[in-house]
């Protein structure tokens, strides 16, 4: 579901989203997912690699950050 979460605990922080409960790690999964063009069928370590690139990109870093903030809590 979300192995990658927890490595992203920075990013999300500086946007301030916390999550907390299972269902919330999973309501980010999805929005990330959706962000990148990834499906929710889509293995976490392929997502993952992509979240990479787009953390490594200050463009796509930023589009991600808006993106989370506004499906997220």
């Amino acid at each position: 579901m979300s192995c990658y979460i927890r490595h992203m605990n920075d990013f999300l922080g500086d946007i301030d989203i916390v999550p907390k409960t299972k269902e919330e790690r999973k309501e980010i999964d999805l929005a990330i997912r959706e962000a990148i063009g990834k499906d929710s069928f889509d293995k976490c370590n392929v997502v993952w690699k992509e979240v990479k690139i787009w953390l490594n990109n200050k463009d796509k870093r930023l589009e991600l950050a808006n993106a989370l903030k506004n499906n997220v809590i």
